[in-house]
């Protein structure tokens, strides 16, 4: 069984194990695994190729999604912009497809953008159903040749916030108090104070031990305020308050260790009946993990244990209820069970750090599971510093609000000293994902963005009313790529004049040619609005403080950053006119093979390259015999088994599971290929399994067929004479990362070479008979310190990150 799968069965268990009997089935520990059942949540991870860009440069991305444990399954539509911060404007969106939870993309910077950061958002439509503050947003830094040192301002005051564990002060009730000091940004700050009460008298002091933040213990009296007065690190004094103290109520203590979390409640020892009956309530990724009736009539303080054993790592959250099921007191611990990561390796092989030095470098994954990954090599000076990354994203930062400082630090070295630190984080931020009177009024979340199947051929007929459209009515359109590759829809009218045609992949605009079945002449009446089914965005979102906050650059990557900057302007008139010079001259270089040509032409996104079997149509004498494709595909692909006997058709198996077929691009089955004129294919892929763009992780392998377009289509006669033409934009146009290769002759090599992305790979692809992949790359002129960074997941759900120096 999988990593999650096991996880799931036993937290099952495990809930049933712990919960007591209780007379009445209770409707909130049950609306919660509802939420988880039928409303998972996502949150997604970006690996960027480095932290800091110049104008001009080009920010590649790729994109990982979580639901719970597992890579999400929910979202087929991934949605970035690019905002500027100063105005809320969005100056570019993209919308991509998601492939087992990922996807990848790319935004160029203009060479005239005078910003000196931008905000960079992702997020599915599914994520915009819930609450907004865990949607994807990174404040990006842009350094150009006359970018100032950062200089901290003058009115830079400190703040500091006092959190009680539980959310109270409650009068003769001794308890914990955190809390945290930050600058105008929210940047730690270092502080140290006393407590006093409104007499001036002295009851507790206080220090910060990490990033700001602290605690200390106080039993206030009732019917007395309390203030803290203090210093911050520059010696600047301060006076706050604290919270209000309660006259009475209940408190939830977590005392936690590597194996077990322990619980201490109390209450006031006048309390009414409502608090003498309570109930504790623990759920992790949205599901009911601990539940425990507490009585506390005859005592005003009782303990007890959760043991960890069958749980994973992550957030739990525990919300104590009093006997009307009104939350009283909530807390949050993390559970570092170090059991998120998986085994993989990067093995340098050649290092060089000359300029232009030819580098090789291999990737393996031991493991026979099928993994995700993504690579990115940059000059180190402006790499990603590893503050946030896929494992600190994914299990913390993206799971509370609130910013969190470099949460990557609580992962790089688990101990002692950082559970205290991340205990300090818990009690300092806040989670809650669920509404409580919502969940005991038994109400659901509304859903106004339903789930997506990618891109859709969907629209509406105007200009007529729907009583006067012919019954049966239905809209016959071609749709026709840039590369005059077509597509043939029948699409069925309803009752309003609306149609509708999803799962559908297409990329760039494409024009779609159409008219009605029953009575052509319709279209002299009509109107047909097309649209792709996605969702439009807004073109300017509501301001948002934290876009203001700064993205502090140390003096290393802001010199090299406004270096780079320098050098790229300088060789730019020089690399601009050699570009136009090649374009007027043949240039001889070593003859590329047709399949690699045709590999070009026709293939896209995670079609292109590959482990696959290639098979030019076109150029083969013997493919214009076959009686169909699957005929011809038969012997010729080492382990594909074809049946051409099937009870509906062909059937193709590989590695005893099913292969998935694609009709340019587009899932399709045997039955809408087997009649296809083998003259009208121009090229086929035979992908051996694992294949990440098919559905269920394409364990049988993929068979890619490409119908015939540009010089090797024959004359196209199929759109017949007077049909109408609309166009329709599809998903971004995918971008080809370049990476010069130095043992070739290029007059574009005699330009200086000042990339600080040296090399950038979304799509590592590992399983058991692929686990091991090699990378060749070439330094630029000036880098003397190359940072090698890989992130990825398989298919349980485990996640990995790995970083590499080469230098001299």
């Amino acid at each position: 069984m999988k990593y999650a799968s096991v996880f799931y069965t036993l937290l099952a268990l495990f809930v049933l194990s712990v919960i007591p009997r209780f007379s009445h089935a209770q409707q909130i520990d049950s609306m919660i695994n509802v939420y988880g059942e039928r409303f998972p949540q996502e949150k997604v991870h970006i690996h960027f190729d480095k932290a800091v860009y110049n104008p001009g440069e080009t920010i590649w991305y790729k994109a990982y999604l979580f639901s719970g444990l597992l890579p999400s399954a929910i979202s087929h539509n991934f949605y970035t912009e690019l905002i500027d911060p100063s105005t809320g404007k969005v100056l570019q969106r993209k919308i991509t497809p998601i492939f087992e939870g990922t996807t990848a993309g790319n935004f160029d910077l203009p060479l005239a953008l005078s910003n000196t950061n931008i905000i960079f958002k992702a997020y599915t439509t599914w994520m915009l159903n819930f609450d907004t503050a865990f949607v994807y947003s990174k404040n990006i830094r842009i350094v150009n040749k006359n970018t100032a040192a950062d200089k901290t301002p003058a009115d830079n005051k400190t703040s500091l916030k006092f959190f009680p564990e539980g959310g109270d002060m409650v009068a003769e009730l001794s308890n914990p108090v955190a809390f945290k000091a930050v600058d105008r940004y929210g940047f730690p700050v270092g502080v140290k104070g006393v407590v006093k009460n409104a007499k001036g008298v002295e009851v507790a002091s206080f220090s910060s031990l990490h990033d700001g933040m602290g605690k200390f213990e106080l039993e206030p009296a009732a019917n007395t305020t309390y203030y803290a007065e203090w210093k911050d690190e520059k010696g600047k004094s301060y006076k706050t308050d604290l919270p209000a103290v309660k006259p009475s109520g209940a408190l939830l203590q977590m005392i936690g260790s590597e194996k077990l979390q322990s619980f201490i409640i109390k209450r006031s020892t006048t309390a009414p009946p409502a608090l003498q009956r309570l109930y504790l309530v623990g759920n992790m990724y949205q599901q009911v993990v601990y539940k425990a009736t507490i009585n506390l009539s005859s005592n005003f303080m009782t303990s007890g244990t959760i043991p960890l054993s069958e749980l994973p790592s992550g957030i739990l959250e525990l919300t104590l209820f009093n006997a009307n099921w009104q939350p009283l007191a909530e807390r949050i611990v993390f559970i570092n069970k170090e059991d998120y990561v998986f085994d993989a390796v990067i093995n340098p092989l050649t290092r060089n750090t000359n300029k232009r030095g030819k580098n090789v470098i291999t990737v393996e994954v031991p493991d026979t599971l099928r993994s995700n990954l993504s690579l990115s090599i940059t000059d180190a000076a402006v790499a990603d510093k590893g503050e946030d990354n896929i494992i600190s994203r994914l299990l913390l930062s993206g799971d509370i609000r609130g910013y969190v400082h470099e949460p990557s630090y609580y992962f790089n070295v688990v101990d002692d000293s950082t559970r205290y630190y991340l205990d300090l984080v818990m009690l300092t931020n806040g989670w809650r994902r669920f509404k409580w009177e919502d969940l005991a009024a038994g109400k659901l979340p509304v859903i106004k963005y339903p789930r997506d199947n990618y891109l859709a051929l969907k629209g509406e007929v105007l200009g007529m009313p729907a009583s006067q459209i012919p019954a049966g009515s239905s809209i016959n359109a071609f749709m026709e790529s840039k590369d005059s590759s077509r597509q043939f829809f029948s699409l069925p009218l309803d009752g309003r004049g609306q149609f509708k045609e999803e799962g559908l992949i297409f990329f760039d605009t494409v024009k779609v040619y159409y008219q009605f079945n029953k009575d052509k002449r319709m279209t002299e009446r009509a109107v047909v609005n097309f649209n792709n089914g996605t969702w439009r965005g807004l073109s300017t979102l509501p301001l948002d403080s934290a876009w203001r906050i700064p993205v502090p650059l140390d003096t290393q990557a802001l010199n090299r950053s406004r270096y780079m900057a320098a050098e790229a302007e300088r060789v730019r008139p020089e690399l601009d006119k050699r570009i136009k010079t090649l374009e007027a001259v043949t240039v001889k270089a070593r003859q590329r093979s047709t399949k690699d040509l045709m590999d070009e032409k026709y293939a896209r996104g995670l079609f292109a390259g590959g482990d696959a079997i290639s098979f030019d149509m076109v150029n083969d004498p013997f493919a214009q015999s076959a009686q169909n494709i699957f005929t011809f595909l038969q012997g010729r692909v080492a382990g594909l088994q074809v049946n051409m006997n099937g009870a509906n058709g062909p059937t193709l198996t590989w590695r005893q599971s099913n292969t998935s077929l694609f009709l340019d691009e587009m899932p399709v089955d045997a039955s809408m290929i087997q009649n296809l004129p083998v003259s009208d294919i121009a090229y086929v892929k035979a992908f051996r399994p694992p294949f990440f763009g098919a559905s269920g992780g394409g364990s049988g392998g993929a068979i890619a067929i490409y119908t015939r377009k540009g010089n090797d289509a024959k004359p196209n006669t199929s759109v017949p004479g007077g049909m109408e033409k609309n166009q329709l934009a599809g998903y971004a146009s995918l971008k080809q990362f370049y990476a010069p290769d130095y043992t070739k002759e290029s007059d574009l090599f005699e330009v200086s070479d000042v990339r600080t992305t040296l090399y950038w790979l979304p799509y590592i692809l590992t399983d058991k008979s692929s686990r091991r992949h090699t990378i060749t790359f070439y330094n630029n002129d000036v880098t003397k310190r190359i940072k090698i960074i890989m992130e990825g997941m398989n298919e349980e759900g485990r996640l990995v990150r790995i970083e590499r120096l080469i230098e001299q």
